[in-house]
């Protein structure tokens, strides 16, 4: 059973537990329609099982295997583990080994159903993630969210430089903060086919 943060946790109308988001940007992805729809995460958990929930197919990369277990344990009592593939690929943030960082960020190459409609960057690795999500993204449009934009451990201009030539939207939520007092920020962009 996957471990509750209940001051944190913000159930949808189905009972299932949002992405930890901001606020805000939940308002926003509710109203996404996701039937059919790909998600590639770098950095899984509730909103693994959230997209799936909502008709997404979700192809989640993460690092922690405690963390993948209970993943597909909670995808497997949810009966909706046919919508997630799920892999884990040991790395770090500091990660200087090219191979295990290219596995990283490479895990990508084997989603079943082609190029996703989403992208979420919420782990290990983020500029050279939306990097490649970018990329992705481009080849037939889509969004990329990235979740702790901006904060604590993830200030990067370089990422700003990324997403500066799209449209893209931020949403702060004022009551969580970094610990230099900085809101918590979920951002999300249009990425237009190339």
């Amino acid at each position: 059973m996957m471990p509750l943060l209940v001051q944190w946790q913000i159930l949808d109308s189905n009972g299932v537990c949002f992405p930890w988001f901001t606020h805000p940007m939940l308002k926003v992805i509710d109203k996404w329609d996701l039937t059919g729809k790909v998600v590639l995460e770098w950095g899984g958990g509730y909103s693994t099982i959230w997209w799936a929930s909502r008709g997404a197919f979700v192809h989640c990369v993460e690092t922690n295997r405690d963390w993948i277990n209970s993943i597909r344990e909670e995808l497997v009592n949810k009966e909706i583990s046919y919508l997630a593939q799920l892999d884990f690929v040991e790395c770090n943030e500091g990660e200087v080994d090219e191979i295990k960082r290219g596995e990283y960020l490479n895990a990508r190459n084997d989603i079943r159903l082609g190029p996703p409609d989403i992208v979420v960057v919420d782990g290990i690795l983020r500029f050279e993630c939306m990097q490649e999500g970018i990329k992705l993204l481009s080849k037939k449009g889509g969004i990329l969210i990235v979740d702790n934009y901006q904060q604590d451990g993830f200030i990067c201009p370089s990422c700003v430089e990324l997403v500066a030539p799209y449209k893209g939207y931020i949403y702060r939520q004022e009551d969580h903060t970094d610990h230099h007092g900085n809101p918590w920020q979920t951002a999300y962009w249009e990425i237009p086919a190339q």
